[in-house]
């Protein structure tokens, strides 16, 4: 080891003992562990890899032995040390306490925070197990996102979260700020077609539609209710707490019960929220609904990004359905009204023949469309309803 790295871990412990550990970032909190089982190298490149693979130093003391090994880096003795360490935290209940104010809106068991955004395998890591949903955060998602118009950098809007997300610690502030930008600004940049959507101030039904879409393209747990547990459940339109619970520890075999708990609560959150569903009692009932234009039009885009001729059959079988429940003849009357407004140059149902012409990509799209004089009109028309059918 050379004497810099030594001088700088001395230098990390002495600030370790000399301030509060809040006041340490979570890249130098982990590199001061790692530094207890990797006498011998620098380890900040791996403690910025770790965090970036999960999200969080909560959410790293939470995997499980296989996914920290699968790491380069972190071998048999590093796993356990943060299995022990992560054991002796929940054993003490070192857990933040959220504010009160989001109570009947936020997961009532937060104590395990929601995990960082989604991890792309390199060629040296495999493919990683999808990752538990845990917390949602619609409520507050649906609060504060649409403030990012008033930023240009993502580093300001985090600051700005942080300073006022409803939480009472500032390291919870720290965690679910972080949490919000890594699942809807991945890229850490502000400038994307959700930022626009926020500064046409959408109706919000259309805004609740397209932050539920933007956290199932985020969160695979969240794909895998809507499309294995939900969509089937269409025709009778309702699923159970129990029902889910079975599901989610068949495809979660090694996660605890209190997490499949949590993420049970966080997935009917989320459906309450932001998708028109409601609780009776331990179920959850939903039905295929109409929605809006704006979202419809969001979604559209997004779904297909390059202008070009697309089948009904790729709109039918999408998230436009299995993840936001929307009536099929309702989807197709929106194909019109797009075509109206231009967005659209063809629409064709003839026969088995059944296509639609995309001009343009989404950020032109929704510049187009919200600039069109006869938006309100159609806006009007199409006021959203719960619908069955389709």
């Amino acid at each position: 080891m050379s004497q810099s790295t030594a001088g700088h871990r001395q230098r990390l412990r002495q600030r370790f003992l000399a301030t509060r550990p809040a006041d340490l970032s979570e890249v130098e909190l982990l590199e001061l562990l790692l530094t207890y089982s990797i006498p011998r190298q620098n380890v900040v490149p791996l403690a910025r890899q770790v965090l970036q693979r999960f999200g969080s130093l909560p959410d790293v003391l939470s995997a499980s032995y296989s996914e920290l090994t699968a790491l380069p880096g972190i071998g048999q003795h590093t796993a356990v040390l943060l299995k022990v360490v992560g054991r002796l935290a929940a054993a003490t209940g070192n857990q933040d306490v959220p504010e009160p104010e989001f109570a009947d809106q936020l997961d009532l068991f937060e104590m395990e925070p929601d995990v960082g955004p989604p991890f792309r395998a390199t060629a040296e890591l495999e493919e990683p197990q999808m990752r538990t949903f845990t917390n949602d955060l619609s409520a507050a998602a649906l609060e504060y996102l649409p403030q990012i118009v008033r930023f240009k950098e993502i580093e300001d809007y985090q600051a700005y979260l942080e300073s006022n997300l409803p939480y009472n610690s500032l390291n919870s502030r720290k965690r679910y700020a972080r949490n919000l930008i890594n699942r809807y600004y991945p890229s850490n940049d502000t400038r994307t077609p959700l930022t626009a959507f926020f500064s046409y101030q959408p109706v919000p039904s259309a805004l609740k539609a397209v932050l539920f879409y933007e956290m199932a393209r985020a969160e695979p747990a969240l794909q895998f209710v809507a499309e294995d547990v939900i969509w089937p459940a269409a025709p009778t339109g309702y699923v159970t707490r129990d029902h889910l619970r079975r599901r989610l520890i068949d495809t979660f075999a090694e996660v605890r019960a209190a997490t499949i708990k949590r993420m049970v609560y966080s997935m009917f959150n989320a459906y309450t929220i932001l998708s028109g569903a409601h609780i009776d009692e331990d179920t959850l009932r939903f039905r295929m609904r109409t929605g809006t234009l704006e979202a419809f039009l969001y979604v559209l885009t997004a779904e297909f990004p390059e202008p070009g001729m697309y089948r009904f059959e790729e709109l039918e079988g999408g998230p436009m359905r299995r993840w936001l429940l929307w009536d099929r003849e309702w989807m197709h009357r929106q194909l019109y009204n797009l075509r109206d407004v231009g967005i659209l140059s063809k629409v064709s149902q003839i026969d088995t023949l059944r296509q639609f012409t995309l001009q343009y990509n989404q950020w032109t799209a929704l510049r187009h469309y919200f600039g069109h004089p006869e938006r309100k009109s159609l806006a009007l028309r199409e006021q959203p309803e719960t619908g069955s059918g389709g």
